[in-house]
């Protein structure tokens, strides 16, 4: 019974530690809400009020001041005293533990405050937003005064640079000076925001009043005599060039200076009326097609001077492609008798002829006096560098043609150089046997010198023919050399093998008594030495050699070697 009371007692006292600390979160929280209205109330709304009152109270200035009025005294009879009395309540319920009931007071409460400082911040905002107005307007409506003034003086000084748009400058000036006037009735009227955007607009007709006044009298300059004249200089110089003989009529220059004097008649109304958007643009659309103009006249000049400069060298160049291909034929009809020519050099031949031909009849029509009389001398540029164009193009070929030609003679030459270049080595090679004491030559050897001497007979009847097939030539010349160096490399190592085979079978001698059987193959080798068939003599004394002394080979040639270095 005991341990039940002592329960419960215990379970009282941290019931009421519970409590304690709730209570104590919550009445911290009421003192925060507490702190917040006093904020409120303390706020410095009345001081800002203050600084309305030094403004005219009248028209939207009177309006606001009277709707913040009803509104702070809204939120101090009304608003403020009900979240005091919603304190107290929190607070009364907090004490009897009632926290889920005190949870919509302080919802109340927080969307009281919340309310309250919502229309604070919007009448703060709006106080500042006319008096930082008044500031504003009073700054920029002394820098308008002086921009008018300015702008009325620069028209009235130089009126005749402005023609007849200074009237339309009078009336926007006009229109300035009336906006300036109703901006200080507005703000008299204490419509200090309206006035604001009256001055904002006004600053942007002030600043376009400033570019017209600059650029008009620009505009007008280059409309009335920059353009004008220009258009007058390309006439004249037209007019002068027509004397000189150009004809200039597919420029079609005349209609288009006749289309930009309509052009800019037509910006000089849109300039006297003030209205000057897109004319900078079309102006330096008219200055480029001058531009243009100009540069079409100056072609033509520079192009009379190319037809000119180039017609005797036109002259001159077709004599001498005319000349060289008459000295072709010649040498083409020389070369047959003793060449065979390839079908394409005598086509091109001709085909020089005829382009030669259609040069000479079009250069004709094309430089004679009466044709660059009555023609373009643009157009006549164009046909006379293609004219240049294909005099070098027959050039080139005849030059190749000429080239062939003396490569045919050069090919010939060379070609019985090499022949007797292959008969001396051929003629050599045999000596060289003769010389090197051998037994006897291969049948095969005996075969390659017979096919080497056919070989240099055919190349020599090739280039005997009349004409002569240089591809042909060429050709038996290639299989002579061929044979002529298989030959020389076939003597120079059966010599050189005939010699290594004495060698080693005198090498080998020192063992015939004492093995029988090296002497018997040293026998068989001696025996194939005299057939000359030195391939298998080679093989069979160099087996026997080996077989009683290992690196025997080896050794004699390093003997061969040292011999033929004392000897050089």
């Amino acid at each position: 019974m005991i341990s039940i009371i002592i329960g419960i007692i215990l379970l009282l006292i941290v019931l009421y530690i519970i409590g304690y600390f709730v209570k104590r979160k919550h009445f911290t929280y009421i003192d925060r809400l507490e702190s917040w209205k006093i904020e409120i109330m303390n706020r410095p709304v009345l001081d800002e009020v203050s600084k309305i009152k030094q403004l005219t109270m009248a028209g939207e200035t009177e309006e606001y001041f009277e709707r913040w009025r009803v509104t702070w005294d809204s939120i101090v009879t009304e608003q403020l005293p009900s979240v005091e009395e919603a304190l107290y309540e929190a607070e009364d319920l907090v004490e009897k533990y009632r926290f889920s009931k005190v949870k919509q007071v302080y919802t109340k409460i927080e969307n009281a405050l919340k309310e309250a400082d919502v229309k604070i911040d919007e009448m703060v905002l709006n106080l500042r937003e006319i008096v930082d107005s008044e500031e504003k307007n009073q700054e920029d409506m002394a820098n308008i005064h002086e921009q008018y003034k300015k702008l009325k003086k620069e028209l009235l000084a130089h009126r005749y640079a402005f023609g007849k748009a200074s009237g339309k400058l009078e009336e926007n000036l006009a229109h300035v000076n009336e906006t300036i006037e109703l901006v200080e009735t507005e703000t008299n009227n204490g419509n200090y925001l309206t006035a604001r955007a009256i001055v904002l607009d006004l600053n942007k007709d002030i600043e376009l009043l400033k570019v017209k006044m600059e650029t008009i009298p620009l505009y007008l300059n280059e409309c009335h005599h920059v353009i004008p004249n220009q258009l007058k200089e390309i006439k004249n110089g037209m007019e002068e060039m027509i004397e000189e003989g150009y004809q200039l009529e597919h420029l079609g220059i005349e209609l288009e200076i006749h289309k930009i004097g309509e052009m800019v008649q037509s910006y000089v109304q849109y300039v006297e009326n003030g209205d000057i958007d897109g004319i900078d643009d079309g102006l330096k659309a008219i200055k480029e097609q001058i531009e243009i103009m100009y540069q079409l006249l100056e072609e033509e000049v520079s192009s009379r001077k190319f037809v000119l400069s180039n017609r005797p060298h036109i002259e001159k160049s077709l004599e001498d492609v005319t000349t060289t291909n008459e000295t072709l034929k010649g040498e083409v009809e020389l070369v047959k008798e003793t060449y065979h020519l390839s079908t394409e050099d005598v086509d091109l031949l001709n085909e020089l002829q005829d382009k030669i031909s259609t040069l000479k009849k079009m250069s004709e029509l094309l430089l004679k006096e009466e044709a660059l009389s009555t023609a373009a001398y643009s157009v006549v540029k164009d046909k006379v560098e293609d004219i240049l164009e294909m005099i070098k193009d027959i050039e080139e070929k005849q030059q190749t043609l000429t080239e062939s030609l003396q490569a045919l003679r050069k090919d010939e030459f060379e070609a019985r150089e090499k022949i007797t270049h292959l008969k001396k080595r051929f003629q050599e090679t045999a000596r060289k046997v003769e010389r090197s004491n051998i037994p006897g030559i291969p049948k095969e050897i005996e075969t390659l010198f017979i096919e080497a001497h056919h070989a240099i007979q055919d190349a020599l009847t090739s280039l005997e023919e009349k004409p002569l097939r240089m591809p042909l030539v060429q050709d038996s010349l290639q299989k002579a050399e061929g044979h002529v160096d298989e030959i020389y490399k076939k003597v120079e190592e059966m010599i050189e093998n005939v010699y290594f085979i004495e060698k080693v079978i005198q090498y080998g001698n020192r063992y015939r008594k004492k093995y029988p059987q090296i002497h018997k193959r040293l026998d068989i080798a001696e025996e194939a030495f005299r057939r000359y068939d030195y391939t298998s003599a080679l093989e069979e004394a160099a087996a026997a050699v080996e077989a009683v002394e290992p690196g025997a080979i080896k050794k004699i040639e390093e003997m061969i070697n040292e011999e033929i270095n004392q000897e050089n």
